[in-house]
């Protein structure tokens, strides 16, 4: 083994100056990565570890904190600078940084480090010199007690509610002359004017001057929760006023600490070169004034074929994806999320309204952050990749931290949104983005179902996704909000493939979940105008959205759906009436209520009956995609693997496929367990791919040589991409820290070859 290693550090280091110029990109996907695997239960170790940076917090008697960087920043700044309102900063050696109100994101090396508010960080030089920058100190807000109830909930029953509670995250002692650090302070919902006016009056007398603000609902008119800059001392005398409910300090949500985020089993990452959005699909409507009347997408993907497919058909018989000609015209479709790319195709050319929101703390730029919310629009309401493609959007960005501030802010704005603009019973909220809320989180839980459940007696639909942690063996719902399913009107969403299988990351089954839709997905990029090929039920829940936006689009559903009061739950019933299992056994699967079959061109012999039984009329197709955008299709995937040891087959019109690589036996030490064509592998704890990290050959000993000191084995493939009529295959290397099992593979992954295992 020692002569392992000593070649690994050799291969490692011929490659260090290759690896370290894009670190950016290995950063970026990680964090990416992170936010697509959704969170689970800290208390949960059956993840492996993760190199991706943490919010910056210290527990008690913790000072100091090591990272490792690669690049510097020459920057100018202050000494001292404060940060604040989820400000993203660079560091700079030298300088200390104070996370004020709303938190921030301090940038070191290329690695994001969110700073909850109270934050105080010092940068020096690292310990191998040089200007790569260290962080050397963190200082915690000081704490207030810890709240009452402590336990990580495994489900949603193991939280009540909390009154004139005051909860921190560090520390059980309590200081008057601690640091100021931005708290909410929850109103109870019996609390009079009177009590309410009393505890603005002490906010606005003993919190730091200009920092207490109100969020107040317009539809009771009265003060939901305050927010302020106090101590832990303040905040718990504040605690104990008459009508305040709980006070607790801002921190991020915690999101997914140890990430084996499942990559796409088709390899697909944040790549250059990926496919084109504009794929030569084209929308063709009925011409005529019936208000029933149903357009067809043809040349749509599979997955949105799914949705239009009805009980006893098959994809094969469908000419594209059908959909209702009232579209979600209307309606408004509020993507709860990280932002949106507004140079997307996917955004542009959306007919309907396009707005963006921003929850407290929120980076006020119409970007997407994280490059996921902007996929979660284009599965809702997208020009090519949507299912409701006239609705309105209202992309609401979170902060890049991730607080409870933020969500909670999010959440009343997007109510006191639909009373402004008289949207009640024509809106629907999508929550693709979930979180645990372990021990200390706790007492937050009842407060994040309360403004759902006030969001859902406007008769504003929501929509969540169920999680992505079956991977794991985590086959029951683990996060909120799709934890309060069950108990009340939240549509809850999980992954198949297109077949209607289960997904092998798509957590809940039985009652947790209300329905399932496609989660291997193609949509729109965050970070540029072109495609990505993703997965999760991140993607899945916006499908059932644009569903729903459609449904309450169109008149004829107007008296079983716009019953006042009763608009979420009568949502929930339909959705789960139009929706079956596809195979048997399987989680069913949602349906749009249309059977497109034989409108393709116009004919009176072969008409369908839509779900109401109405028949519809003759059809006259017209192109309604601009024929500027067509671009060549690339190779669609297929259910069938191809044979051993030799590449898939080449469809018509498309270039031949590239040699395939050749593996050797016992490279570096390592030995071949398996070589084989059509495959793909999961329950990896790390992955990378050559695409991301710039490497173009010598695809075996860069493979190898990400298999650091607890790994034991790597699978590597060829993805076999199409861009612009030329392949450009790239590699996808996925390590474990464990003894390698045939039950890792993935068979029936078309477009992908030179599978090999090293052990």
């Amino acid at each position: 083994m020692y002569t392992l290693y000593l070649l690994w550090w050799f291969t490692a280091l011929s490659l260090a100056g290759r690896a370290l110029s894009h670190s950016h990109g290995h950063e970026a996907l990680d964090v990416h990565k992170r936010l697509l695997a959704r969170q689970r239960p800290l208390s949960n170790d059956t993840r492996a570890a993760s190199s991706t940076q943490h919010p910056i917090t210290s527990g008690p008697g913790s000072s100091t904190i090591s990272t490792s960087t690669a690049i510097g920043s020459s920057s100018a700044l202050p000494q001292t600078s404060t940060l604040s309102g989820g400000e993203i900063a660079v560091a700079v050696i030298g300088a200390t940084y104070i996370a004020g109100v709303g938190g921030a994101v301090l940038m070191v090396g290329g690695v994001a480090h969110p700073l909850a508010a109270g934050t105080v960080v010092t940068v020096v030089k690292a310990a191998d010199g040089g200007d790569t920058p260290d962080i050397e100190t963190v200082s915690s807000p000081e704490p207030t007690r810890q709240p009452k109830t402590t336990d990580s909930p495994a489900s949603e029953s193991r939280s009540g509610p909390a009154t004139s509670t005051t909860s921190s995250s560090t520390s059980a002692t309590a200081s008057s002359t601690a640091s100021p650090a931005l708290h909410i302070i929850f109103i109870a919902q019996k609390a009079t004017a009177g009590q309410i006016s009393a505890v603005k009056e002490v906010l606005e007398k003993e919190a730091v001057a200009k920092s207490v603000s109100e969020v107040v609902s317009d539809d009771t008119g009265l003060v939901v929760f305050f927010l302020a800059n106090i101590t832990p001392g303040q905040a718990d005398a504040i605690g104990k006023q008459e009508g305040v409910d709980i006070v607790f300090l801002d921190e991020s949500l915690p999101q997914d600490r140890a990430p084996s985020t499942p990559k796409p089993p088709a390899g697909l990452s944040r790549r250059d070169g990926g496919p084109q959005l504009a794929r030569g699909s084209r929308i063709t409507a009925r011409d005529d004034s019936n208000p029933s009347g149903i357009r067809l997408q043809e040349g749509a993907e599979d997955e949105l074929k799914v949705i239009s497919l009805p009980k006893g058909a098959t994809l094969d018989e469908l000419p594209g994806f059908g959909y209702d000609s009232e579209a979600g015209k209307g309606v408004t479709i509020y993507v709860v999320d990280t932002g949106a790319n507004t140079e997307s195709p996917e955004w542009t050319l959306m007919p309907g309204k396009k707005s963006f929101m921003y929850a407290q703390g929120s980076e006020r730029t119409q970007t997407d952050f994280l490059n996921h919310g902007t996929c979660v629009v284009s599965k809702a309401a997208g020009h090519y990749y949507g299912t409701a493609k006239d609705a309105d959007v209202v992309a609401v960005k979170l902060p890049p931290n991730f607080s409870i501030v933020g969500y909670f802010t999010a959440l009343v704005e997007i109510s006191n949104d639909v009373i402004q603009k008289k949207l009640e019973g024509k809106a629907v909220v999508n929550i693709s983005l979930g979180s645990s809320f372990p021990g200390k989180f706790a007492p937050m839980i009842p407060k994040y179902k309360q403004l759902l459940e006030k969001i859902m007696a406007l008769d504003i639909v929501v929509v969540t996704a169920s999680g992505n942690d079956y991977e794991f063996d985590i086959d029951d719902v683990s996060d909120y909000p799709a934890l309060f399913g069950p108990t009340t009107e939240i549509i809850v969403v999980g992954g198949v493939y297109n077949n209607g299988s289960r997904t092998f990351f798509s957590q809940g089954s039985g009652d947790q979940l209300t329905v399932s839709a496609p989660g291997m997905v193609v949509c729109a990029d965050g970070d540029s105008p072109e495609a990505i090929e993703t997965y999760g039920t991140s993607f899945s829940a916006p499908a059932v959205s644009g569903v729903i936006a459609v449904w309450l689009s169109q008149p004829q559903y107007e008296s079983r759906l716009q019953v006042p009061g009763e608009v979420a739950a009568n949502v929930k019933a339909m959705v789960k009436e139009f929706s079956y299992a596809h195979i048997e056994g399987q989680p069913n699967v949602i349906w749009n209520g249309i059977d497109p079959r034989g409108l393709s061109c116009a004919t009176s012999s072969n008409q369908r009956r839509q779900a109401s039984g109405a028949v519809a009329p003759a059809c006259r197709a017209t192109s309604a995609a601009p024929s500027s955008l067509t671009t060549s299709v690339r190779p669609r995937p297929t259910s069938t693997a191809p044979a051993a040891s030799e590449p898939p087959a080449t469809p018509s019109g498309q270039p031949p496929v590239p040699p395939k690589p050749k593996w050797s036996t016992n490279p570096l030490g390592f030995t071949m367990l398996l070589e084989k064509d059509g495959v793909a592998s999961h329950s990896y704890d790390n992955t990378s791919d050559s695409a991301s990290a710039g490497v173009t050959d010598k695809i075996e000993q860069w493979c190898l040589a990400q298999c650091g000191w607890s790994c034991n084995s790597v699978f590597l493939y060829r993805v076999l991409q199409v861009v612009r009529g030329e392949y450009k295959p790239y590699y996808i290397c996925n390590q474990y820290n464990r003894k390698w099992s045939n039950d890792f593979i993935q068979e029936g992954i078309s477009e992908r070859d030179s599978g090999v295992v090293f052990h």
